[in-house]
């Protein structure tokens, strides 16, 4: 973690509750990863303190404050200016320091409209569907009338709260009465006469931990519609996601939009740092991992057969990083690579270890973590490890004691052609073509025995991607759980295919044998 020192400056987040809180785990992330000296908190503000709270922050040199409910419009009368739509939505969820005071901007809306650009649809000239008339569609609202949407309906089961927010854009903006912004009673929702629309679910039904529910049961509104957005992100996949689903019509939840508003809100604190997508992409994943795993469980395609970990080892290149994360997706496991768990504890990158500390330093560092891992007794974990940590004989007792150890072999032509242009990797520094792959070739065959001697299954991972990798593995994990016999085919398939690995890919003639007996034709 980084060091905090007299130059450190503070950001946090003023609401009630606050311990519930993700944005101390996406803002110190980003920090650490934009190399800025800061540090994020949380500050459970009472609304009777919230006046002297602001006055309090601002004396002590505060760099930047969020703020979330119950305070982003109460706050509004104690900040020197707003930004103009944060003013006329109501509600700021930012606060950036000025010279004698605090400004209020609403970044919620941002990230609202990064999230669907991401995903490619664009409100322009669009009909938007809006479901509840608190806060968080009345920002919304704003957003897509900003955005230039044709008409924007807003359903809800008090008529009034629609009404106002109706009224209020409309003014804004300049529209006619009930031309541009419709309220609708939930009870005449079917009866729109409007298709291929954005629907977006802003109220809390449907929120853990009453996750069968959802606002509206007919299936109409969800035929008319082109693309869901569902604000909540707890559980991952709502039933309105899966309605949506269920009519041929894709969806997406609020954790991007929670990220994307936290790096909008980030750049306005720090405007000389650039946030990387790879970056977001990372936290994103760590957000995701800190929810409830149980949740994450329920919508596994993939069930895992045990709650054993399962440690993935293997050379630089072998698909370690990628494979633990499609498995983390797939079955809720918490995925853990614990190289960039040393950085984020060293304040440093790995290359930089390397040349400031030299190997050796970082060879401890990753026995002090697996040490750190087995004290946890976590039992639900994809573990991605460096390609050397299997060096140590005392690193492999402590991966076996952590769980099933899985070696992910590659040829050394299949990583040199992986790590033709990676440049990350310290010891691949400085070499390029030929000499590379020779460099790869003879470091492989150094560290072959290490790999099999800390395996408890090995993988061949050459032209097979990730889905038949994690379908061979399960199958082993499972053998090992309930010591089960393997069938006929297991066994000759075993024989085809040395270690469970599948050499060339699929075995063409045994996947076409089976297409066959499905269609109920006869193996020739």
């Amino acid at each position: 973690m980084r060091e905090i020192s007299g130059t450190t400056r503070l950001c946090g987040l003023f609401g009630d509750p606050v311990e519930h809180s993700l944005s101390p785990l996406i803002h110190n992330n980003l920090a650490f990863y934009t190399n800025t000296d800061m540090s994020y908190s949380c500050f459970n503000v009472k609304e009777a303190d919230l006046q002297s709270a602001i006055k309090g922050a601002f004396a002590m040199g505060i760099h930047g404050l969020n703020i979330t409910v119950p305070h982003k419009s109460a706050v509004i009368p104690y900040l020197t200016g707003i930004d103009p739509i944060a003013e006329a939505i109501g509600a700021v969820n930012t606060l950036v320091r000025k010279d004698n005071g605090y400004y209020g901007y609403n970044t919620d809306i941002l990230g609202f409209i990064r999230e669907l650009e991401e995903n490619d649809f664009h409100i322009k000239d669009r009909d938007v569907v809006i479901l509840g008339a608190g806060g968080v569609a009345r920002a919304i609202a704003f957003a897509c009338a900003k955005e230039g949407a044709e008409k924007i309906y807003i359903i809800n089961r008090t008529i009034d709260k629609a009404e106002k927010i109706a009224a209020d854009i409309n003014t804004f903006f300049g529209f006619s009465h009930s031309e541009r912004v419709i309220p609708v009673e939930i009870s005449d929702s079917e009866y729109l006469n409007s298709s291929d629309f954005l629907l977006v679910q802003t109220t809390s039904v449907g929120m853990y931990p009453n996750v069968s529910e959802t606002l509206i049961e007919d299936t109409v509104l969800y035929e008319k519609a082109a693309f869901g957005f569902d604000v909540i992100y707890n559980p991952y996949d709502t039933v309105f996601m899966k309605k949506l689903r269920r009519a041929g019509k894709p969806s997406v939840n609020g954790l991007p939009m929670l990220l994307y508003q936290a790096t909008e809100a980030y750049k306005m604190w720090f405007e000389d740092k650039n946030i990387k997508k790879n970056t977001e992409k990372d936290i994103f994943y760590r957000l995701r991992n800190s929810l409830s795993p149980i949740t994450f469980e329920k919508r596994a395609r993939i069930q895992s057969p045990n709650k054993c970990n399962i440690i993935l080892v293997g050379f630089m290149g072998s698909g370690k990083t990628t494979l633990g994360k499609w498995i983390s997706k797939h079955t809720g496991r918490v995925f853990i690579d614990t190289d960039k768990e040393i950085e984020f504890k060293s304040g440093m990158k790995i290359n930089e270890i390397f040349e400031k500390e030299g190997e050796s330093s970082f060879r401890q560092k990753e026995t002090d973590y697996l040490k750190e891992l087995a004290a946890s007794n976590d039992n639900n974990m994809v573990i991605s490890v460096g390609g050397g940590t299997v060096l140590r004989e005392e690193n492999r007792k402590l991966l076996s004691s952590l769980g099933t150890v899985v070696y992910l072999k590659a040829s050394a032509d299949e990583l040199a052609n992986r790590l033709r242009y990676d440049e990350r990797r310290p010891l691949l520094q400085g070499k390029t073509g030929e000499e590379r792959r020779k460099l790869i070739e003879d470091m492989l065959n150094e560290r072959e025995s290490a790999y099999i001697s800390a395996a408890h299954f090995i993988i061949t991972t050459d032209g097979v991607y990730f889905p038949r990798i994690y379908q061979i593995l399960y199958k082993k994990l499972k053998e090992e759980r309930y010591c089960t016999r393997k069938n006929k085919r297991y066994r000759r398939e075993e024989k085809k295919n040395k270690n469970g690995g599948y050499r060339r890919g699929y075995d063409n003639s045994v996947k076409a044998a089976s297409k066959r007996n499905r269609n109920g034709e006869k193996n020739k």
